[in-house]
């Protein structure tokens, strides 16, 4: 009897070795599936980490760009605010100052006194007066010089 509890321990042992032998075995074989689970989804977190790197560069440039082009777009409203202030400004412009160009252009293209009076609708004064201006310039006697308000001096 004593022969037989011996040999029942010691298959007892031998089963309890093969077990956890087997439950090593095992445990081994999932730690490396795991491990190697853990391993790629690392490399998937360091690829999805790059890709997001990437995009808040893409969100900058983007952001940075419509900045830009905003301002861009508010410097051509303001610029073409100036121009359809300065059109206005020129369209209300002394129509008086408009006839004295023409009439200027008139006499260096070498119109008369009579033509002046009939284009540009100016008394016979006035045409003299730029028939005369028009020859100083033209002879080279000396330049007019500008007119000086007295708030100038």
């Amino acid at each position: 009897m004593v022969d037989i509890l011996t040999q029942l321990s010691e298959l007892f042992a031998a089963t309890a070795m093969i077990l956890v032998l087997v439950v090593y075995v095992l445990l081994n074989r999932k730690n490396k599936q795991l491990e190697l689970q853990l391993t790629q989804a690392q490399a998937q977190n360091k690829q999805l980490q790059d890709e997001q790197q990437k995009l808040q560069k893409q969100f900058v440039e983007f952001r940075t760009g419509s900045i830009n082009l905003g301002q861009k777009v508010a410097d051509m409203a303001q610029l073409s605010q100036h121009f359809d202030d300065r059109l206005n400004e020129l369209e209300n412009t002394d129509a008086d100052s408009r006839l004295y160009s023409r009439a200027n252009k008139l006499v260096q293209l070498g119109a008369g006194i009579n033509e002046l009076m009939e284009e540009c609708e100016l008394p016979k004064a006035e045409a003299e007066l730029m028939m005369s201006l028009q020859a100083k310039i033209a002879a080279g006697k000396g330049s007019i010089p500008p007119l000086r308000l007295e708030d100038e001096e």
